[in-house]
């Protein structure tokens, strides 16, 4: 009995698991897209970044060395230095402003050596030492571009707005010299991606709720059949509890036959007996309407009668055969009944149903029911993806043979 419980711890274990996973997976998306940001804000900021140096560094280099070769020790230095930044801060004001206007850039900076803030769109950080921990250094020391991302409470862009709550990507370049390749300073440069930041926030939200959906559905469904398999198993339990004789087994088969061939044989006939007795009473009222309503009921239940019957025989049953029932049969009446049972179905998508039958065809030899059933199967598919259109079943003889079609105007 331990199977049946089956269902029960996968009912348990189901539900956190799908937790875990759409919390882990939506963490693994969220983490590859903004890792994608920051690559390609690196990718953007080099490209900035090698248009600055070949507009604006040939204007400082000179300026920048000095920055870092003037005696510390003259009286002058820091008077030196001042003037060295202002100077600095005329040439490029005007041309970075135009090299990022438009662009995601809300700031720059330009860093020598030392860490020494020699150019900012943010005049107030001119001159401003770094520490040792400063992100540029790290740079400088792999000779490669390093970004970071995440939240400022309050960032001054380049037109000296201030803003706030805003997601930036900070990247720090080396600034290359062109003669050596040695690095002369750090450009900084902060790049928006709010809104970029904030996609990605949608589009997570968007898959972890289709990931949900998708995980819940699949635990359904295999929750549903892992119930199916309990039930089944169970069944087969009480089924060799309850039938462990051949007797036994064999008794209720006969008894089960008996019942459905009774429970589904009695009420047909009935039906078939009312539909022969509304015929009678329509042609005795000449209601033409209702006759051929009455017909379409009296030839479908003697078709469903026909089926159950070939259901429900024993000896095929025990003989694991499907027989076929081979007669004459008028074919035009075959079709008439055929096309009684399906004019509601033809009627529904509002379309036409047309038959073209070969005045050579008569009687042929076949089963009646199984040509009958195979002639509305194919009908009640063309009614179904027809609509406003024609349906038309032909009938003719070719040599030895009779070809059958049905033909429609629905999809392709």
């Amino acid at each position: 009995m331990n199977v049946i419980r089956l269902s029960k711890y996968y009912l348990l274990i189901g539900i956190p698991w799908i937790i875990v996973s759409v919390v882990g997976v939506t963490w693994m998306y969220r983490v590859v897209a903004l890792e994608d940001l920051k690559l390609l804000t690196e990718k953007n900021t080099v490209t900035l970044s090698t248009a600055l140096s070949n507009v604006v560094w040939p204007q400082i280099e000179s300026m920048v060395k000095s920055t870092v070769n003037h005696e510390r020790a003259n009286h002058d230095h820091e008077q030196h230095i001042q003037g060295i930044l202002q100077i600095i801060q005329t040439l490029l004001d005007e041309p970075i402003a135009d090299l990022i206007r438009g662009t995601s850039v809300i700031k720059i900076k330009i860093f020598n050596l030392e860490g020494l803030t020699v150019y900012s769109t943010d005049h107030r950080q001119l001159g401003i030492q770094m520490d040792s921990n400063y992100k540029g250094n790290l740079a400088l020391k792999k000779n490669k571009t390093i970004s970071v991302a995440g939240f400022k409470e309050s960032i001054r862009d380049y037109k000296q707005n201030e803003l706030t709550e805003r997601f930036i990507v900070s990247s720090y370049l080396p600034l290359n010299l062109k003669d050596n390749n040695s690095a002369m300073g750090v450009f900084e440069i902060y790049n928006d991606a709010t809104d970029i930041y904030q996609q990605i926030n949608e589009s997570q939200a968007t898959f972890a709720s289709a990931l949900f959906s998708a995980l819940t559905v699949i635990y359904l469904l295999v929750f549903f059949f892992v119930r199916r398999v309990d039930r089944v198993v169970k069944s087969n339990i009480d089924l060799a509890i309850a039938h462990d004789t051949e007797k036994e087994a064999n008794q209720a088969k006969s008894t089960f036959l008996a019942n459905m061939s009774h429970e589904l044989r009695t009420p047909l006939n009935a039906i078939i007996g009312y539909s022969e007795m509304l015929q009678e009473n329509a042609q005795d009222l000449s209601d033409d309407e209702s006759l051929e309503d009455s017909k379409r009921i009296h030839s479908a239940a003697r078709h469903l009668l026909h089926l159950i019957n070939e259901v429900l025989d024993i000896s095929k049953i025990e003989a694991g055969q499907e027989s076929v029932w081979i007669e004459y049969v008028k074919l035009q009446n075959l079709v008439d009944d055929v096309a009684n049972v399906i004019e509601p179905a033809v009627q529904k998508n509002n379309n036409r149903l047309v038959i073209q039958f070969d005045d050579e065809l008569d009687c042929i030899k076949t089963d009646a029911v199984k040509l009958k059933q195979v002639l509305f199967n194919l009908l009640s598919n063309a009614a179904k993806f027809t609509e406003n259109g024609e349906i038309n079943l032909i009938l003719k003889k070719e040599g030895l043979w009779i070809l059958i079609q049905v033909i429609d105007t629905g999809m392709g």
